[in-house]
Protein backbone atom coordinates (compact mmCIF):
# COMPACT_ATOMS: atom_id res chain seq x y z
CA UNK A 1 0.00 0.00 0.00
CA UNK A 2 2.79 2.44 0.42
CA UNK A 3 3.64 2.19 -2.58
CA UNK A 4 0.50 3.32 -4.29
CA UNK A 5 0.52 6.40 -1.94
CA UNK A 6 4.09 7.46 -2.82
CA UNK A 7 3.20 6.91 -6.27
CA UNK A 8 -0.01 9.00 -5.77
CA UNK A 9 2.17 11.77 -4.12
CA UNK A 10 4.39 12.17 -6.91
CA UNK A 11 1.65 12.29 -9.45
CA UNK A 12 -0.38 14.90 -7.44
CA UNK A 13 2.80 17.04 -7.09
CA UNK A 14 4.28 16.77 -10.50
CA UNK A 15 1.82 19.14 -11.99
CA UNK A 16 2.67 21.77 -9.70
CA UNK A 17 6.55 21.26 -10.37
CA UNK A 18 6.14 21.33 -13.79
CA UNK A 19 3.81 24.35 -13.13
CA UNK A 20 6.14 26.19 -11.70
CA UNK A 21 9.11 25.20 -14.58
CA UNK A 22 6.72 26.75 -17.13
CA UNK A 23 5.88 30.04 -15.26
CA UNK A 24 10.20 30.36 -15.29
CA UNK A 25 10.44 29.74 -18.76
CA UNK A 26 7.80 32.05 -19.79
CA UNK A 27 9.09 35.30 -17.61
CA UNK A 28 9.49 37.87 -19.91
CA UNK A 29 13.13 38.76 -21.62
CA UNK A 30 13.92 42.56 -20.42
CA UNK A 31 17.30 42.25 -22.34
CA UNK A 32 17.41 45.64 -24.96
CA UNK A 33 17.40 49.03 -24.62
CA UNK A 34 15.24 51.05 -22.57
CA UNK A 35 14.71 54.34 -21.94
CA UNK A 36 13.34 55.82 -18.07
CA UNK A 37 12.14 58.56 -16.71
CA UNK A 38 11.52 59.41 -13.06
CA UNK A 39 8.98 62.11 -11.09
CA UNK A 40 10.95 63.88 -8.99
CA UNK A 41 9.89 67.21 -7.35
CA UNK A 42 9.34 70.39 -9.12
CA UNK A 43 11.98 72.13 -11.07
CA UNK A 44 13.98 68.84 -11.59
CA UNK A 45 13.39 66.13 -14.14
CA UNK A 46 15.12 62.69 -14.41
CA UNK A 47 15.52 60.86 -17.59
CA UNK A 48 17.97 58.03 -19.07
CA UNK A 49 18.84 54.93 -21.03
CA UNK A 50 19.54 51.55 -20.19
CA UNK A 51 20.97 48.62 -21.79
CA UNK A 52 20.30 45.09 -20.30
CA UNK A 53 22.38 41.87 -21.27
CA UNK A 54 21.30 38.59 -20.56
CA UNK A 55 23.87 37.10 -18.17
CA UNK A 56 23.67 33.74 -18.99
CA UNK A 57 22.25 32.90 -15.72
CA UNK A 58 18.57 32.68 -15.52
CA UNK A 59 16.38 35.92 -14.11
CA UNK A 60 19.99 38.19 -14.38
CA UNK A 61 21.35 40.57 -16.70
CA UNK A 62 24.60 42.57 -16.56
CA UNK A 63 23.96 46.62 -17.36
CA UNK A 64 24.85 50.00 -18.05
CA UNK A 65 23.09 53.14 -17.51
CA UNK A 66 22.90 56.50 -17.87
CA UNK A 67 20.96 59.51 -15.90
CA UNK A 68 20.35 62.65 -16.86
CA UNK A 69 18.67 64.37 -13.44
CA UNK A 70 18.01 68.53 -14.81
CA UNK A 71 17.05 70.92 -12.30
CA UNK A 72 16.66 74.26 -14.35
CA UNK A 73 16.00 76.83 -12.11
CA UNK A 74 18.75 76.18 -9.59
CA UNK A 75 21.43 75.85 -12.53
CA UNK A 76 22.02 72.06 -11.65
CA UNK A 77 22.69 69.14 -13.96
CA UNK A 78 23.72 65.99 -13.49
CA UNK A 79 24.71 63.32 -16.08
CA UNK A 80 25.91 60.11 -14.40
CA UNK A 81 27.19 56.54 -16.00
CA UNK A 82 26.47 53.62 -13.93
CA UNK A 83 26.95 50.28 -14.01
CA UNK A 84 24.53 48.07 -12.63
CA UNK A 85 23.00 44.30 -11.68
CA UNK A 86 19.30 43.06 -12.56
CA UNK A 87 17.53 40.84 -10.69
CA UNK A 88 14.42 39.34 -12.28
CA UNK A 89 11.69 37.54 -10.24
CA UNK A 90 8.31 36.63 -12.51
CA UNK A 91 7.53 40.25 -12.87
CA UNK A 92 9.48 41.98 -10.63
CA UNK A 93 12.71 43.19 -11.72
CA UNK A 94 15.39 45.38 -9.36
CA UNK A 95 18.25 46.97 -10.59
CA UNK A 96 21.27 48.05 -8.59
CA UNK A 97 23.80 50.73 -9.38
CA UNK A 98 27.14 51.64 -8.59
CA UNK A 99 28.65 55.12 -10.01
CA UNK A 100 31.09 54.86 -12.53
CA UNK A 101 31.53 58.44 -14.20
CA UNK A 102 30.10 61.67 -13.71
CA UNK A 103 29.89 62.98 -17.29
CA UNK A 104 28.88 65.99 -16.65
CA UNK A 105 28.40 67.74 -13.32
CA UNK A 106 31.26 68.01 -10.25
CA UNK A 107 31.21 64.41 -8.16
CA UNK A 108 29.20 64.50 -4.82
CA UNK A 109 28.20 62.34 -2.43
CA UNK A 110 24.74 63.74 -2.66
CA UNK A 111 24.56 62.32 -5.70
CA UNK A 112 23.69 58.32 -5.23
CA UNK A 113 23.40 55.69 -7.04
CA UNK A 114 20.19 55.17 -8.83
CA UNK A 115 18.50 51.95 -7.86
CA UNK A 116 14.96 50.57 -8.97
CA UNK A 117 12.39 48.76 -8.05
CA UNK A 118 10.04 47.53 -11.13
CA UNK A 119 7.18 45.59 -12.46
CA UNK A 120 6.63 44.55 -15.56
CA UNK A 121 3.53 45.70 -17.07
CA UNK A 122 4.05 44.26 -20.71
CA UNK A 123 6.75 43.19 -22.62
CA UNK A 124 8.07 46.69 -23.31
CA UNK A 125 6.70 48.72 -20.42
CA UNK A 126 7.49 48.58 -16.64
CA UNK A 127 6.64 50.89 -13.42
CA UNK A 128 7.95 51.30 -10.00
CA UNK A 129 10.56 53.45 -8.08
CA UNK A 130 13.54 55.20 -8.44
CA UNK A 131 15.30 54.56 -5.13
CA UNK A 132 17.98 56.96 -5.04
CA UNK A 133 18.41 60.23 -2.73
CA UNK A 134 14.93 59.49 -1.85
CA UNK A 135 11.99 57.53 -3.28
CA UNK A 136 10.35 58.39 -7.12
CA UNK A 137 7.73 56.69 -8.96
CA UNK A 138 9.36 55.64 -12.46
CA UNK A 139 9.02 53.65 -15.87
CA UNK A 140 10.79 52.41 -17.95
CA UNK A 141 9.84 51.65 -21.98
CA UNK A 142 11.38 49.72 -24.37
CA UNK A 143 13.83 52.60 -26.38
CA UNK A 144 13.05 53.14 -29.85
CA UNK A 145 16.64 54.44 -30.85
CA UNK A 146 19.96 53.55 -30.16
CA UNK A 147 21.93 54.84 -27.15
CA UNK A 148 24.47 57.23 -27.89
Amino acid sequence: MRPAICLLSLLVAAPVALSQATEADRSTNIAGLWAFEAELPDPCSFTGQARLVASGEPGRYRCELTAQQHCPSIDVTYVVEQSCSVTQDGDSVTVQSTIVNFLEGEPTPNYTPDHFQMDIETPASMSGVLIGSSIYPAIWHRASDAIS
